[in-house]
């Protein structure tokens, strides 16, 4: 690695006496590519831009300059760049996925999906190309407000608790003891790698992996985009119902019953009260016969 690394330093030194003696050479673009090699991306990028302005028409000067926009995070600019280059070189493949990855962030699958099919024309064996563009000519359904609250409804629906007309008490207070709790030990979190965004890491692709299966590619494009902006509410509950779907069913194993008859559980009868009890005396008689049942329980799992 640092051989690599002094390899890369010699060469930056070579060709900055080369355009000190010769401003005009066209050794820019190749300097500007190995500044980006060793993370000099602002130098890089006044490098590219330099060149690119004095030889707008070299191909390989603006594929530096898309690169260097790409690596300092201007969109536009890169895409000006790699429109100019896939023009005049339509087999260079990583330009082109660059420029079709740029298409996706803005909305455009349309023009993606020409992108990489033309791709596939120089490169027909290529299954990366082709599972982008497979992905790409999936519907997208994207969640929204709605559903989620239409999800939370049917979710409260099937929790309502039991009301009076069951016989039972409209606010139930349920006590659980210890031996009534299981607690499942968790492992220790381990520290996921930092996932490197790019332009095709949008809502939009995660929601194609989703409908595709792959839960977990999902994921890691929306954490990646939480990373970027952790205030976003939307993105936090996707992970959240993406983690759930994740999550494998958690079978519990059965205690068992002994057979052996237990003393009769009976039910002691509320004391009736008139109604001119008010309504905190009515709540401290229900929880004192709560507390009843309760003790009945203990006196049956102590007897078994």
């Amino acid at each position: 690695m640092q051989q690599q690394s002094a390899s890369f330093w010699a060469d930056i030194k070579h060709f900055e006496e080369r355009l000190a003696q010769d401003p005009d050479s066209y050794l820019f673009a190749q300097l500007a590519d190995v500044y980006l090699k060793v993370n000099l991306v602002d130098d890089a990028l006044h490098t590219a831009k330099q060149g690119a302005k004095k030889f707008p028409t070299y191909v390989a000067g603006q594929r530096a300059l898309a690169m260097a926009c790409h690596a300092k995070g201007l969109v536009e600019e890169c895409r000006q760049a790699l429109e100019i280059v896939t023009a005049a070189l339509p087999e260079d493949a990583e330009a082109q996925k660059m420029l079709a990855r740029l298409m996706v962030s803005s909305g455009e699958l349309d023009s993606a999906k020409k992108v990489f099919r033309v791709l596939l024309e120089f490169y027909p064996e290529n299954a990366e190309f082709q599972e982008e563009l497979d992905l790409l000519a999936q519907p997208v359904h994207l969640p929204d407000e709605v559903d989620r609250d239409t999800e939370h409804a049917e979710i409260a629906s099937d929790l309502q608790l039991p009301c009076a007309e069951t016989g039972f008490l409209e606010d139930e207070i349920i006590e659980l003891t210890e031996d009534d709790i299981w607690v499942e030990e968790l492992e220790a979190p381990v520290d996921a790698a930092p996932v490197q965004h790019d332009p095709l890491s949008t809502a939009t692709l995660a929601e194609l992996y989703v409908q595709q299966g792959f839960i977990s590619k999902a994921l890691d494009i929306y954490r990646a985009l939480l990373n970027e902006d952790p205030a976003n509410s939307e993105v936090q509950s996707r992970i959240a119902e993406l983690e759930e779907k994740e999550k494998p069913p958690v079978i519990c194993e059965t205690l068992p019953v002994s057979n052996a008859p237990g003393p009769a559980f009976t039910v002691p009868e509320t004391s009736s009260l008139p109604d001119d009890v008010p309504v905190q005396g009515r709540a401290d008689a229900a929880i004192i016969t709560l507390e009843g049942w309760l003790d009945t329980i203990r006196r049956i799992k102590a007897c078994r």
